[in-house]
C-alpha cells in the first residue's frame, strides 16, 4: 500500500515536469537538429577565445540538451568561463539557461531556479525581450515543481504577456507559452475552449519551424482527443509513429516524453501495454542522461515484476530507485511520511530473505556438481581427444589444398608472364615491319625517279646538280629515320638499360626545328618558341630527340597551313612540362581517333613509338584537343636543378 501511494505520489509530481521540460527544449535558440552536430564541431576550430567560440559553445550546449545531459552542462561550463573572461553577458546568460535546464532535467530546481533568475537578470540587462519571455517561462515551471503555485503564477502571465508582444520573428516562443497553458489546464473542463484555441495558435505558428520539436508534443495532445473518441489503437499507433520521429532526428528524450503520455490512457479508457512502454521510456531515458525524471516509470516497473515474480528486474528496478533515492534532491523532509527511506528498508530485507534462499539453493547444487563432476570430466577428456584428431586431420588437408592451390597459381602465372612475351614480340615485329615498310618505300622510290632523271643526257649541268643534291637530302633523311629505326630496335631489345643525363629541353627543341624547318617553311608555319630558358630534365638525350621530332612532325602534319605552331613548357614540383600546340581545325577528334590505330596510320604508328621512347626515359606523353580545334601533345619528364647559375 506504501509503495502504490509512492508511485502514485511521483506521478502527480513529475508528470507535469516531463512535459514541461521537454517543451522548454523546443525554443528557437535549440531548435537545431543532430545533423548540425558535425557542422557546429567544425566551428570549434575558430580561435578559442573569441565571442564566435563562445556561441559555438552555447549552440552545442543546448543541442546536447536532448541528447546527452553530462556533455551539455560540460560546454555550458566551458562558455560560462569563456564569457566571464570577456564580460560578454550574453554568453553568460545562454550558459546559465542551460545549466537550469540541466539541473531542472535531474529534478533539482532550486538549483535550477537560482540559475535561472541569473540568466533572467543578465537578459534583462542586454534588454533582450525574447530571451527574457523565454527564461521568465522556465522559471514558472521551476517555481511550479518546487510547490510554489503564487509565485510559479506571476513568472506565467509576465512571460504569456511578454511573449504575445514580440515580433512574428520570434513568435515561436510564444508558441511555448501557448503550449504550457494548454498543458496548465488541459484538465480543467472550465478552460476547455480556451485550451484548444492555444493549440491550434501553437501549431499553426510551429509550421514556421519544421526543425522544433513543438509539433511533437502538439500532436501528442491531439493524440488524446482520439482516445477520447474510442479510436485508441489509432491513438497508441501515433504516439509510436510520433516517437520513431523524434529518435529519428535524434531526440531520446523527446521520445522518452511521448511514450510517457500513454501512463494517462488508462484514466481515459484504454489500456495499453504500460510495461513495454515503461521499459521504453526507461531506456530512453538512460540514453539522454535524466533517469531521475523517470522515478514515476521505475516504481511502475518494479511493482509489476514484483506481482509477478521475476526477481531479476524487480532486483535491478530496486537498485535503479534506491540509487535514485539515495540523493539528496529526495531526501523530502516535509513529507509526513518519508516513503522513500520505507522503500529502502522493505527493499533491504527482501534481499536479505532472497539471499539466504539463494544459499540454501547453491549448496543443494554444490553436492548434486559434485556426484557428476568425475562423469563430466571424462566426457570432456575424451571430447578433447577427439578434437584433437579432427583439428589434426583437417591441418593436414588444409596443407593438401595450399599447395595444390600454389602449383596451381604459379602454373597460371607462368602462362600468363609467356603470353605478355608473346604479345610484346608480336606488336613489336607488327611494328617494325610496317616501319620498314612505309618509311623506306617513298625515299628509294624518290631516289629510283630521280636516277632515271640523271640518265636523261638532255638535261643541263645545273639541273643534274639539283637532282643530285635533292637524292643526298633524301638519302640523309632515308637514313635519319633508319637511324631513329635502329635506336627504336635497341631500346626494345632485353639488355637495352635506361640511364638518364641532364638535357637542355632548349636545346634538344632547337635541333628539332633545325631538323624540321623545311617542313616548317612549305606550310608557311609560324612558330612561336615560349620555352624558358635553363629548363632541365632528366633523360637520354638522343631518345629525347626522337620522341619530340616525332612530335613535331606529327603536330606539322597535322597543322592549317599558315597556323600557329607554339612550342612551352614549365615546371611543376618535380616534373617538367614540355607541350607542343597545334591549330589542327575542326577535325582533331578525329585525328586523335587515328592516332590510337597503329597498325593502320603511318602517323599513329610515330606516335606509339614516341610512347614507346617517353615510357623508357619513365616519362609520359599525351594527345588531347582543345576548343575543338587545337592538337595538344604534352610530354612528362622528371626535372633536374638547373646548375649553370
Amino acid at each position: 500500500m506504501i509503495r502504490r501511494i509512492s508511485y502514485s505520489y511521483y506521478q502527480r509530481i513529475l508528470s507535469a515536469t516531463l512535459l514541461a521540460l521537454a517543451l522548454l527544449c523546443a525554443a528557437p535558440r535549440i531548435a537545431a537538429q543532430s545533423p548540425q552536430l558535425p557542422e557546429l564541431l567544425h566551428e570549434l576550430a575558430a580561435p578559442h577565445d573569441s565571442i564566435a567560440y563562445i556561441n559555438t559553445l552555447g549552440k552545442l550546449g543546448a543541442l546536447y540538451m536532448m541528447i546527452n545531459l553530462d556533455s551539455s552542462f560540460t560546454y555550458a561550463i566551458r562558455e560560462y568561463e569563456i564569457a566571464e573572461r570577456w564580460q560578454y553577458k550574453k554568453g553568460m546568460a545562454d550558459a546559465f539557461d542551460v545549466m537550469s535546464f540541466c539541473y531542472a532535467l535531474r529534478t533539482d530546481f532550486n538549483v535550477a531556479g537560482i540559475y535561472g533568475y541569473k540568466a533572467l537578470q543578465l537578459h534583462k540587462a542586454v534588454s533582450d525581450s525574447g530571451r527574457i519571455a523565454k527564461t521568465l517561462s522556465n522559471l514558472y515551471l521551476y517555481y511550479r515543481n518546487m510547490g510554489r503555485p503564487a509565485d510559479a503564477n506571476n513568472y506565467f502571465y509576465e512571460a504569456f504577456h511578454m511573449a504575445a508582444r514580440l515580433p512574428a520573428s520570434q513568435d515561436s516562443i510564444y508558441t511555448i507559452l501557448l503550449v504550457n497553458y494548454a498543458m496548465r489546464f488541459y484538465k480543467d473542463s472550465t478552460r476547455k475552449d480556451s485550451v484548444q484555441w492555444a493549440l491550434r495558435t501553437a501549431a499553426h505558428i510551429s509550421e514556421k519551424y519544421p526543425h522544433s520539436r513543438l509539433p511533437l508534443y502538439i500532436d501528442a495532445y491531439a493524440a488524446d482527443t482520439l482516445v477520447i473518441q474510442g479510436r485508441g489503437k489509432e491513438a497508441e499507433a501515433r504516439i509510436n509513429q510520433l516517437a520513431a520521429a523524434a529518435l529519428n532526428r535524434g531526440l531520446p528524450y523527446v521520445a522518452m516524453d511521448i511514450y510517457n503520455r500513454l501512463e494517462d490512457y488508462s484514466r481515459l479508457g484504454y489500456h495499453t501495454d504500460s510495461t513495454r512502454y515503461r521499459e521504453l521510456s526507461y531506456q530512453l531515458a538512460k540514453k539522454a542522461g535524466c533517469i531521475e525524471l523517470n522515478l514515476p516509470v521505475l516504481a511502475g516497473l518494479y511493482d509489476y515484476y514484483q506481482q509477478h515474480n521475476q526477481v531479476a528486474k524487480t532486483d535491478y528496478y530496486s537498485r535503479e530507485i534506491m540509487r535514485l533515492a539515495a540523493q539528496h534532491r529526495y531526501q523530502q523532509g516535509k513529507d509526513p511520511i518519508n516513503y522513500i527511506a520505507f522503500f529502502l528498508k522493505e527493499q533491504s530485507l527482501q534481499r536479505l530473505s532472497r539471499s539466504n534462499q539463494q544459499q540454501q539453493l547453491e549448496l543443494e547444487q554444490v553436492q548434486l556438481r559434485r556426484k557428476h563432476s568425475q562423469f563430466i570430466i571424462a566426457g570432456l577428456f575424451i571430447i578433447v581427444i577427439l578434437l584433437f584428431i579432427l583439428l589434426y586431420s583437417r591441418y593436414r588437408q588444409y596443407i593438401t589444398w595450399q599447395e595444390q592451390e600454389q602449383a596451381i597459381s604459379d602454373s597460371y602465372t607462368h602462362v600468363s608472364l609467356k603470353n605478355v612475351a608473346l604479345r610484346a614480340n608480336d606488336e613489336f615485329k607488327n611494328k617494325l615491319i610496317t616501319l620498314i615498310a612505309n618509311d623506306f618505300r617513298a625515299p628509294l622510290h624518290h631516289i629510283s625517279e630521280v636516277a632515271l632523271k640523271l640518265r636523261n643526257q638532255a638535261a643541263s649541268q645545273a639541273t643534274m646538280a639539283a637532282l643530285i643534291r635533292e637524292i643526298a637530302l633524301v638519302s640523309g633523311n632515308t637514313l635519319c629515320v633508319f637511324d631513329n629505326i635502329l635506336k627504336w630496335i635497341r631500346m626494345q631489345l632485353p639488355g637495352f638499360t635506361y640511364q638518364g643525363t641532364r638535357c637542355l629541353l632548349d636545346d634538344i627543341f632547337l635541333q628539332v626545328l633545325k631538323q624540321t624547318a623545311p617542313d616548317v617553311k612549305e606550310k608557311a608555319l609560324v612558330v612561336v618558341n615560349l620555352l624558358p630558358e635553363g629548363c632541365v630534365v632528366m633523360a637520354d638525350p638522343e631518345m629525347l630527340r626522337v620522341a619530340q621530332l616525332h612530335l613535331m612532325r606529327l603536330s606539322i602534319q597535322y597543322a592549317r597551313p599558315g597556323s600557329l605552331l607554339i612550342l612551352s613548357a614549365w615546371n611543376n614540383e618535380r616534373a617538367v612540362y614540355a607541350r607542343i600546340i597545334a591549330d589542327a581545325g575542326p577535325a582533331t577528334e578525329d585525328i586523335l581517333r587515328h592516332l590510337s590505330s597503329w597498325q593502320h596510320d603511318m602517323h599513329a604508328l610515330s606516335y606509339a613509338i614516341t610512347r614507346d621512347f617517353m615510357d623508357k626515359m619513365k616519362g609520359a606523353v599525351q594527345a588531347t584537343t582543345s576548343e575543338g580545334r587545337y592538337l595538344v601533345f604534352t610530354v612528362v619528364l622528371e626535372g633536374a636543378e638547373n646548375t649553370n647559375g
